[in-house]
C-alpha cells in the first residue's frame, strides 16, 4: 500500500503527531519513512555579510536539533527515519521532494508553527493536500 512515507517535520506538536502516525503505519506496512524540514524564508535583505552567515548558522542549528529529535524517536520506536532539509517555500519544496522521491504518502500535522499567519494565508497542509501527486494524511493532535 504505502512503501515510502514522507513526513513534513518542523518540530511542532502537529508535526510530532504526524510522525507518530507515520511511524505506526510504517511498522504495520513495512514502509520506509523520511522526514523533511523546509527552511522557508521571507524576503530579507541583510545589511551585512555577517547577517547572512548568522541566518545560515541558525538554520543549520535548528536542523541539527530536528535531526536529534528524529534520531531519539527512531531509537525509542525501533524504526529508521531519514531526515532531510531543503530551502524554499515549504509546500512547494515538500511537494517537489515527494514527487522526485516517488513517495506514496505525505504525512503532515494539522497545524505547524504558522499560527495566525497560516490562518490568513492557508496552512501548508491545505496547500499540500490540494496539490499532491499522492495520498496525504493530515494528522490532528489528540
Amino acid at each position: 500500500m504505502y512503501k515510502k512515507i514522507l513526513v513534513g517535520y518542523d518540530g511542532s506538536e502537529g508535526a510530532s503527531t504526524a510522525l507518530r502516525q507515520a511511524a505506526s503505519l510504517a511498522r504495520n506496512l513495512g514502509s520506509e519513512v523520511w522526514a523533511l524540514w523546509v527552511k522557508g524564508s521571507l524576503p530579507h535583505y541583510p545589511e551585512m555579510v555577517e547577517e547572512v552567515e548568522a541566518e545560515r548558522e541558525a538554520a543549520e542549528a535548528f536542523f541539527q536539533k530536528i535531526t536529534a529529535e528524529l534520531r531519539a524517536f527512531s531509537e525509542l520506536h525501533g524504526i529508521e527515519i531519514r531526515g532531510e532539509m531543503r530551502s524554499g517555500h515549504p509546500a512547494q519544496a515538500l511537494l517537489r521532494f515527494a514527487e522526485e522521491g516517488r513517495f506514496d504518502l505525505i504525512a503532515l500535522g494539522h497545524k505547524g508553527h504558522s499560527g495566525l499567519w497560516g490562518r490568513f494565508l492557508g496552512h501548508m497542509a491545505d496547500k499540500v493536500s490540494e496539490n499532491a501527486h499522492c495520498s496525504v494524511l493530515i494528522a490532528r493532535e489528540g
